[in-house]
């Protein structure tokens, strides 16, 4: 098989211990377990885990996070089986079958470039309503923002390749929201995702999960609204030094006794170019931390520009001979658009 399971642990019972027995009669040789800081009242479990050959149980002082004990088994097989083919990661708390796991190796065998997600049903009754309404809710917005639907996006059953895993110790945060870290890094370096259908499994209405769902959830949605309020906020600062720079231009121009239509365009292009200029620079920088090169990103976010603007006009001319007010007809051209915008600096322009 040559493909190594990783378990994060934070104080798990027993059923831990049947889950890695049945794993290996799924085929699995390779299992390494991370004690996120459990204590001394769980350190039973994991010396029974730690005595079986094919486990190696890691252990963080302190609770850490998912996230950061993701990152101590990636590191650990990393330096240890460079020579497996991938890496699957499996929560704990027995919601996750070991057929499952065997399926998501199987895909992944079929392609080492692409990232394997387990994908729960959500539209079973015995899904726990705070469960469904976090993951519906969470699935919508990474789709909106990121341009990829993905049914399960908290799913804790993933597959790598061995490859990715430089990658994967590069994505930030340290607890639940480093899952949907590595989403949105795979999204914007254009990964191939696989989605693989697996059994939907709530025990006791999912008693044992560590998932916060007020703090746990305000982490995740910061981390997927992050890069689009910032170019929000970017957007914002560009327009107001816009307006600023064509009311000063404009004021200096008739100072200078320049005719009043020739201080209009004179101010209004150096205002736009200067604040596009700006708008460009602090995407590039502070949104989407580009490390392409800035002049095919410049002569990339020129064409946006113009194509934007004739969309825009088509639109709205359109909308208007469909009998809608010009006013609301230019706002919903411009929001879309907008939307299209963000969407096409994050994938083809900014590309990290």
């Amino acid at each position: 098989m040559n493909v190594v399971a990783l378990i994060p642990a934070y104080e798990p019972d027993r059923r831990l211990v049947g889950t890695v027995d049945r794993l290996v009669q799924e085929g699995f040789e390779r299992i390494v377990i991370v004690d996120d800081g459990s204590g001394a009242a769980y350190l039973d479990v994991f010396e029974v885990l730690a005595a079986k050959p094919c486990c190696t149980v890691l252990h963080h002082e302190t609770n850490r996070g998912k996230g950061a004990a993701l990152r101590t088994g990636f590191a650990f097989i990393q330096e240890r089986f460079p020579d497996v083919r991938g890496v699957i990661t499996a929560d704990s708390d027995g919601q996750h079958a070991p057929e499952d796991c065997h399926r998501l190796m199987e895909a992944l065998a079929e392609d080492r470039r692409k990232i394997v997600l387990g994908s729960r049903s959500f539209s079973l009754r015995k899904v726990p309503f705070r469960s469904w309404i976090g993951n519906r809710w969470s699935s919508a917005t990474f789709g909106l923002i990121h341009g990829r639907w993905l049914p399960d996006t908290q799913t804790g059953l993933r597959a790598f390749p061995i490859a990715l895993l430089p990658f994967l110790l590069k994505v930030e945060g340290d607890r639940f929201e480093y899952e949907m870290g590595v989403l949105i890094a795979a999204a914007r370096k254009g990964l191939p995702i696989e989605v693989v259908p697996i059994h939907t499994i709530y025990e006791s209405g999912n008693a044992g999960t560590h998932f916060s769902p007020f703090r746990d959830t305000v982490r995740i949605n910061r981390l997927v609204f992050a890069d689009f309020f910032r170019f929000a906020g970017v957007s914002l600062a560009s327009f107001v030094l816009d307006q600023g720079l064509a009311w000063g231009f404009a004021a200096a121009l008739a100072a200078a006794n320049v005719t009043q239509t020739g201080a209009i365009w004179i101010s209004g292009f150096a205002a736009r170019f200067l604040s596009a200029v700006f708008n460009f620079s602090l995407n590039r920088t502070f949104v989407f931390r580009s490390g392409g090169g800035i002049v095919s990103a410049a002569w990339k976010y020129v064409l946006l520009c113009v194509t934007v603007i004739v969309l825009s006009n088509v639109g709205v001319t359109g909308l208007v001979l469909l009998g809608l007010p010009r006013g609301l007809a230019k706002l919903l051209c411009d929001i879309t658009l907008y939307f299209v915008g963000y969407r096409i600096q994050s994938k083809f322009i900014f590309v990290v």
